[in-house]
């Protein structure tokens, strides 16, 4: 019982899933509504009037839902709830069906039929909307469908969202705090992602804004931005008198919302959506070769067929990258024995004839075979097809602050440094590879960079 319990508390704590159950409930309420107030029309005004009645039904639904969803009464909770709304879109339903009985007098329908009609379904959607709101407050109440959030600010701020949590409990719950206090933008962002790592939150909720530097601002906004997490900022007195904003009321408190460039946002909606149908189809068609690979790299060594190593992406998160074999199963062990032999300067190892390498492993990364597990890691949104790549946790110790701004991105199986030379490049010339597709990305650059790394891996150019 209580697995299932938290298994649907999992499931309601995503937004959307919330939001396409709430619509699908609504409309059949609204549409349910409806059929009563006709039907509860007809039936006052006769029995014989029933049947023209119910065979425009479908018509009239269509007309009924469509304006509710223009009046925005399936929206979020605090504009669907706008009594004006929906008396506003009833009434409008009113006058459609009425032009249109005019227009198709054959239709049977009159005025006779349809005001009754408009203010029984008004009423019934009206009460059932009321017991609705009320079974999702008892739901918030109860721990249902909570987004648990990440609260910022100083400790007088945090103790006021607290209470106001408490003494309102609504559709978001409390993960996890981090103080402001007078750290310095460094220790603040360090905070932040430790407790984003080690918390379940799904939001950051960020009081006293207006106290914080530009710079400062931009930067935890760029942090949060790189993690999927929607930020809300509890405003000050002045920032709610300078004009109108983006308000929600599920905390008990007003937020606003801060959203992305429109452009931004649909850029890399577009680039998730290469990445997922990219890596599902990928992970099909490879599924056969893939069990040939392993049964090799079984024969060939002992060990595990994949190999799993901590590496950064974006925003310094630490993720699970799997690859493909391609050492001996005691590599990582000696890895100290063989930094003298390091052929690359900077923090990264490289060796072109490294001992550690299998011969099946040598032929994998001939061909770049060993990463094509990552396509898992691209599904999961920890990579994409396209972008830096990811560093493991040894190579980014000892990267320089000004070095660690490539992880303003999500890491990629390929990237632009890996069309350009791959391992032949250096470590600077790979750090400036990667900030210059940063700052020039576009889809049909990724497209590009995708169709070079098929060209650079059949003449295997860098690769080993």
């Amino acid at each position: 019982m209580r697995i299932m319990k938290n298994t649907l508390k999992r499931l309601l704590s995503f937004k959307s899933l919330r939001r396409s159950l709430s619509f699908v409930v609504l409309a059949f309420a609204d549409g349910l509504s409806l059929v009563l107030g006709l039907s509860g029309a007809a039936w006052f005004l006769g029995g014989d009037r029933l049947d023209p009645v119910l065979d425009l039904a479908p018509l009239l639904l269509a007309a009924w839902i469509s304006l509710f969803a223009a009046f925005r009464l399936y929206d979020r909770a605090p504009v669907r709830r706008n009594p004006g709304a929906l008396i506003g879109a009833a009434f409008c339903w009113a006058g459609l069906a009425a032009v249109g009985a005019a227009v198709y007098p054959g239709t049977g329908l009159g005025l006779g039929e349809i005001l009754p009609a408009a203010f029984l379904a008004l009423s019934c959607a009206a009460a059932i909307r009321v017991l609705y709101e009320q079974i999702i407050g008892r739901i918030y109440r109860r721990g249902f469908g909570q987004s648990p959030v990440l609260v910022v600010g100083s400790e007088r701020d945090r103790a006021r969202v607290r209470r106001t949590m408490e003494d309102a409990p609504g559709a978001y719950a409390l993960a996890g705090e981090v103080d402001l206090g007078d750290k310095d933008p460094d220790a603040l962002l360090a905070a932040l992602r430790r407790a984003l790592d080690h918390t379940d939150a799904r939001g950051v909720v960020l009081v006293g804004a207006e106290r914080l530097p530009d710079d400062y601002l931009l930067e935890l906004l760029r942090s949060v931005r790189l993690r999927g997490v929607p930020l809300r900022v509890v405003p000050g007195a002045l920032a709610l008198m300078r004009g109108r904003i983006i308000l929600s009321e599920g905390l008990g408190l007003p937020l606003l919302e801060v959203g992305y460039p429109r452009l931004d946002n649909t850029q890399r909606a577009l680039k998730r959506t290469l990445d997922m149908v990219v890596s599902v189809v990928g992970l099909v068609l490879l599924s056969v070769p893939f069990l040939a690979v392993a049964f090799a790299i079984r024969l060939d060594s002992p060990g595990p067929v994949f190999f799993r190593q901590k590496r950064v992406g974006a925003d310094e998160r630490i993720f699970v990258c799997l690859m493909f074999r391609s050492m001996q199963e005691e590599a990582e062990r000696h890895l100290r024995e063989l930094e003298a032999l390091n052929e690359v300067e900077g923090p990264i190892f490289k060796m072109r004839n490294d001992p550690r390498v299998t011969r099946v492993g040598r032929f994998l990364r001939r061909w770049s075979i060993d990463e094509l597990p990552q396509l898992v890691n691209v599904l999961k949104g920890e990579m994409s097809l396209v972008g830096p790549r990811p560093l493991p946790v040894r190579d980014f110790l000892r990267m320089e602050e000004a070095h660690k701004r490539r992880l303003g991105t999500i890491p990629g199986m390929t990237g632009y440094w890996q069309t350009s030379g791959r391992s032949d490049l250096s470590f600077e010339e790979m750090v400036r590879l990667d900030l210059y597709y940063m700052e020039n990305w576009s889809l049909s650059f990724d497209v590009k960079i995708i169709l070079r790394t098929l060209g650079a891996v059949l003449r295997r150019e860098g690769a080993y």
